[in-house]
């Protein structure tokens, strides 16, 4: 056998293993987004437009490919101009649960992630009354992972099956509605990176 075959032979070996023990009993996971939006509208009533969401988790294996863990979302959101701004904020916390099925290529995983977030919300409007809100909701997401190396992965996802339910003023009792949502559509899956370790 060629000597210079040896030291690649053992590194392909040493990182299969190690992209598979990224999902193994006791490994965890980091990941999350951030989003931010921002525009203006000019005309006969401008107005400024600013969102930024930040949204961190952490998953931790508790058997090999079953993972669960935590969610965060904090928000705000800034409309109008001057002293007619309306200022939104928002938090949110849940816990979720996720399954890696491996195919053949032991790179390649399809996954299965289900989730509830308990939110709140506070709206404080030049003119009236702040206003606080509150929602829980339940999600079910499928979506593929490639592990490119032994700590990153990247991820797409689709939307799937979700069912929230939304009191938009705590102080009335009769706003509160509940919304169910099915939503798989082949050109708008979210895509992202993760990082095991």
């Amino acid at each position: 056998m060629n000597k210079s075959f040896i030291p690649v032979f053992a590194f392909i070996i040493m990182t299969t293993t190690l992209v598979n023990g990224q999902t193994t009993s006791g490994s965890m996971m980091v990941g999350g987004s951030i989003d931010f939006t921002s525009y203006t509208r000019q005309g006969g009533s401008s107005s400024d437009y600013n969102e930024f969401t930040f949204s961190p988790s952490f998953g931790f294996f508790i058997s090999d490919n079953f993972a669960v863990g935590t969610s965060l979302s904090i928000g705000t959101r800034r409309t109008g101009t001057g002293s007619s701004k309306t200022t939104e904020s928002s938090f949110g916390i849940g816990p979720f649960a996720r399954y890696y099925k491996f195919t053949s290529n032991d790179r390649f995983a399809f996954f299965g992630e289900a989730g509830i977030s308990f939110a709140s919300g506070k709206t404080d409007p030049p003119l009236g009354n702040v206003t606080k809100s509150s929602s829980i909701s339940f999600s079910l997401s499928p979506g593929a992972a490639f592990f490119f190396n032994e700590h990153w992965a990247l991820e797409l996802a689709i939307t799937g099956f979700g069912v929230t339910s939304y009191d938009p003023d705590t102080s009335n009792d009769d706003d509160k509605y509940t919304l169910v949502n099915f939503d798989i559509r082949s050109f708008s899956p979210s895509l992202g990176v993760r990082y095991h370790f």
